[in-house]
């Protein structure tokens, strides 16, 4: 490893603009959640006001599926991103652009073939029964899964503009603009919605959207850094192999999220209806505006510690961890408890009264919500460094788990115990994730719980900036 007092990445200079991209990333992170937040917000009572529970909490079911197909860049786009910020920190700017290549390459491929498949399977499985749709006849469920197939296996291709982004410093600059991206593909799929379109209008939409906005993204990447470009020419089998291990054990991710998001939709929904669907839906929305928030420090933490790790020095990766812990302790816990006094009347005026507010699922689901903040900022650590093996084994099982326990508690407790499945993972994941990330950072764990009852200290950045020990 490049020693500390030689590497720019640790002069002062450099230690000065890392309060900058600090500063930047969070404030382009903070754009994020808004954006989701924005469009949560309006794109629900749109669809409810215009299709009704039943249509929305089909097309919810439908549009849920494809999105397993986002596990198909096997996790190498997120894995490709540390290793490439890693390696421009270190000044290898070649092996970047070896994993940015070889990265893209193997994720358009399998996303071709992928495509090719669903193309051919879907038109014989039996949607109306298995999924229990009255309003989408079998030949429209399929279409639908098929346009958004395209839009899922395309929307691979942002993590890899985002790995280039990231690498070269351009984290906040790349963050704004997949923002400003995405809410203008909802503005416009909206367009339909309230003409009277039918979900495969809305679905073709979201698809001609997502092409034109990926061509975009494309050619401000090339203007912002010329030497990151497409091609062939730096893919090699070598990179691949270089990053397997680490990418496979990244694919736990995905496949816990959808297990978790839209696993436990399909499970709800085919066993307590749509209706049900639509009420456990916008109640995790609700309850997920303090993790949109807390997602902001880990998005904005993760490129500055690979570039910690990529430069050697494990005590400013320390310090960043622990002072991202304490705000997410305190922030989490302040959304948490503001939302259980105020989410009932949110949630009511939110969605028109159209659905029910069960009280005993909501505040479950907060708690939820108050551990998977914590442990989610944690686990940055060990996924910007791809040293995230253990946890991501833990999580897969856990998710897998949580399924499990939601079938068993969803007839006698109803959308409660789905929330009930997830609270005892999420638990059980705060475990893990501090265990294994405290040992990565050689961290106290006496000494870290102290810091969480601390007020948060960011002079550590001033001190690093004047050349300091951190």
């Amino acid at each position: 490893m490049t020693d500390t007092a030689t590497n720019g990445a640790t002069s002062p200079g450099t230690a000065s603009s890392l309060h900058g991209r600090l500063i930047r990333g969070l404030g382009a992170s903070a754009l994020g959640p808004v954006v989701t937040i924005i469009i949560q917000f309006i794109s629900v009572p749109v669809f409810l006001h215009y299709w009704g529970a039943k249509l929305y909490g089909e097309w919810l079911i439908l549009s849920a599926i494809p999105s397993y197909l986002a596990l198909s860049d096997v996790g190498f786009g997120n894995v490709a991103a540390s290793d490439m910020t890693m390696s421009v920190a270190a000044g290898q700017r070649e092996a970047a652009l070896d994993t940015f290549q070889s990265t893209w390459l193997l994720i358009s491929v399998v996303s071709a073939v992928l495509l090719a498949l669903v193309s051919i399977v879907v038109w014989f499985v039996p949607w109306q029964l298995w999924m229990k749709l009255s309003v989408i006849n079998d030949h429209g469920a399929a279409l639908i899964i098929v346009v958004f197939s395209a839009y899922s296996l395309i929307s691979l291709q942002s993590g890899v503009l985002d790995s280039g982004f990231r690498c070269d410093g351009n984290f906040a600059f790349g963050a704004t603009c997949f923002s400003i991206f995405r809410l203008t593909e909802v503005a416009i799929a909206m367009i339909p919605v309230v003409c009277g379109g039918r979900p495969l209008h809305v679905a073709i939409t979201y698809l001609v959207a997502r092409i034109v906005g990926s061509v975009g993204v494309i050619l401000i990447l090339r203007l912002k850094s010329p030497w990151i470009h497409f091609g062939t020419t730096h893919a090699n089998l070598n990179s691949i192999r270089r990053l397997a291990s680490p990418a496979f054990a990244f694919m736990a991710f995905p496949i816990g999220n959808a297990l978790s998001l839209q696993g436990l939709t399909v499970l709800i929904g085919g066993t307590l209806g749509p209706v049900a669907v639509v009420c456990f839906s916008t109640m995790r929305t609700l309850s997920r505006v303090g993790f949109q928030v807390l997602a902001v420090i880990a998005r904005a933490l993760w490129p500055e510690l690979s570039v910690a790790f990529g430069a050697g020095n494990i005590s400013l990766a320390r310090n960043l961890h622990r002072r991202a812990c304490q705000v997410a302790f305190i922030l989490s816990l302040a959304c948490s408890g503001t939302l259980a006094l105020i989410g009932p009347r949110i949630y009511g005026s939110w969605t028109g009264h159209a659905v029910g507010f069960d009280p005993l699922t909501f505040n479950l689901l907060l708690l939820v919500i108050f551990a998977s903040s914590f442990w989610g900022t944690s686990s940055v650590v060990p996924m910007a460094s791809n040293q995230h093996e253990k946890i991501a084994l833990g999580y897969i099982i856990g998710t897998s788990m949580s399924l499990a326990l939601a079938w068993v508690l969803l007839k006698p407790l109803g959308t409660a115990g789905a929330a009930i499945a997830l609270l005892v993972i999420d638990c059980s994941m705060l475990w893990l994730v501090l265990h294994v990330t405290l040992r990565q950072l050689s961290d106290s764990p006496v000494l870290f719980a102290k810091s969480m009852l601390s007020m948060p200290d960011f002079g550590f950045l001033i001190r690093y900036a004047k050349g300091e020990r951190v």
